[in-house]
């Protein structure tokens, strides 16, 4: 994947379409994990998606994104698919 953009940062629009689709991958193409490496190659990030665990430390440290966290259900129409 070859984009000239690579090197900027992410525009609040393209944020949010990154939120969308990543909501939509994880109801759609997640079984049960995912372990993905991205980034450069000489910085990867590691990106773990499951379904099958509790998440690390305290449910409360995660956050949806756009929301606010103390919401503890999602409002239908958010931007990351609530």
């Amino acid at each position: 994947m070859h984009n000239e953009r690579l090197d900027e940062p992410l525009s609040d629009e393209e944020l949010k379409l990154f939120i969308q689709y990543l909501h939509r991958f994880a109801n759609h193409d997640v079984d049960i994990f995912l372990s993905m490496e991205v980034g450069y190659p000489e910085h990867p990030v590691y990106v773990v998606l499951g379904r099958d665990h509790p998440p690390v430390g305290d449910a409360s440290d995660y956050r949806r994104p756009f929301t606010d966290r103390r919401q503890t259900t999602s409002t239908p129409g958010l931007v990351d698919g609530g």
